[in-house]
């Protein structure tokens, strides 16, 4: 990269309008709430995560080498897209090791320590831009592998770092004011050179870096029941404005989709006579007891069969089902059941 691209880099939240405009809305914003009190204190709160949500934003376009887009209302959230907000906490945990380590062995170790988070923080950062994963931007391997691709001008980011924290130091003597526009536009300028340092390299849409780890079983599980609870209030819907058959046609059609669709179809007849109208939760046995018979699930059927029978005493599968309840009844010898299924 040459010391031309550098400092358009750095100096691309100025001469960028999708960055200089929102840059100058947030220096305002935290200048206001500086002087605010309470409410000042309230705006900051809201200002801060919309701050560093438009830096990744920007470290992530400069990498693929596209204009930022312009930042939102939902930028001022601390919920949703929680990777773009992990900068905060790594900050955070940089600085109060440096000064732990100038605390408790001195300059000397805590210059080392500032040495070693200067070369971690912009190579992070580009992790987690990568990735949006914030365990991959704390991953040693996945680091040492960006490093390894990318190392030959990402130091440039580190000695930006140490150059922009100085100045950050030095602002202070300005006006309050103007001391916060400095600090906040070095910032800005920070991570687009880290994007801009990436973007030569066209690896931000690269599946080089190890995915993040896969999901406990217990995060499976509960991932699924999240799904089918969104599934029957849906449908639960539908059988409300008088759609019952609506309602059961998008959990039947939600149900092939699954995995596990044994599992669905009795989560679903369980949930669905937990119902105040049981009446619904029959129609949709009738639909259950086609599926297991058709798949060869006799005793599902039959289960299925007896138990909405304690619902309602005249319940009966689909008439085109019957024969086929009535061979399963009797090859199971259950004549009671067969005989009451023949009077249908």
């Amino acid at each position: 990269m040459k010391p031309s691209d550098i400092g358009r880099a750095i100096a691309y939240p100025l001469t960028a309008p999708a960055v200089l405009v929102p840059l100058v809305v947030f220096w305002l914003l935290i200048s206001f709430a500086t002087w605010g009190g309470v409410l000042g204190l309230f705006l900051l709160f809201l200002v801060i995560p919309a701050v560093f949500r438009f830096q990744m934003i920007v470290l992530e376009a400069r990498a693929r080498g596209v204009e930022p887009a312009t930042p939102g209302v939902e930028f001022f959230n601390w919920f949703g897209h929680a990777w773009s907000l992990f900068p905060v906490p790594i900050s955070i945990l940089l600085v109060w090791a440096i000064l732990e380590s100038a605390e408790n062995f001195g300059l000397a170790a805590a210059g080392g320590t500032a040495f070693l988070a200067s070369v971690f923080f912009p190579a992070s950062l580009a992790v987690l831009a990568i990735t949006h994963s914030p365990l991959q931007s704390l991953n040693p391997v996945a680091i040492a592998r960006l490093l390894g691709r990318c190392g030959s001008t990402l130091w440039v980011a580190t000695a930006f770092l140490f150059i922009s924290c100085w100045l950050m130091y030095l602002s202070e003597l300005m006006p309050a004011m103007l001391a916060g526009f400095v600090q906040l536009l070095l910032s800005f300028s920070f991570f687009s050179l880290v994007g801009s340092l990436l973007e030569p390299f066209g690896i931000v849409d690269e599946v080089y870096i190890p995915d993040a780890l896969e999901k406990s079983t217990d995060e499976l599980r509960s991932d699924v029941e999240k799904n089918r609870t969104d599934v029957l209030t849906h449908a639960y819907g539908f059988i409300s404005r008088d759609n019952r058959e609506g309602g059961i046609r998008h959990v039947v059609a939600e149900i092939a989709k699954e995995s596990d669709p044994a599992a669905a179809w009795a989560w679903y007849f369980d949930r669905m006579l937990g119902w105040e109208n049981q009446q619904h939760a029959l129609f949709f046995a009738q639909h259950y007891v086609h599926d297991a018979l058709r798949h060869g699930e006799d005793i599902t059927a039959l289960k299925v069969i007896m138990r909405s029978r304690l619902v309602r005493a005249d319940f009966k599968p689909f008439p085109e089902d019957r024969p086929a309840a009535v061979a399963a009844a009797e090859h199971h010898r259950n004549i009671e059941l067969a005989d009451v299924l023949k009077r249908g």
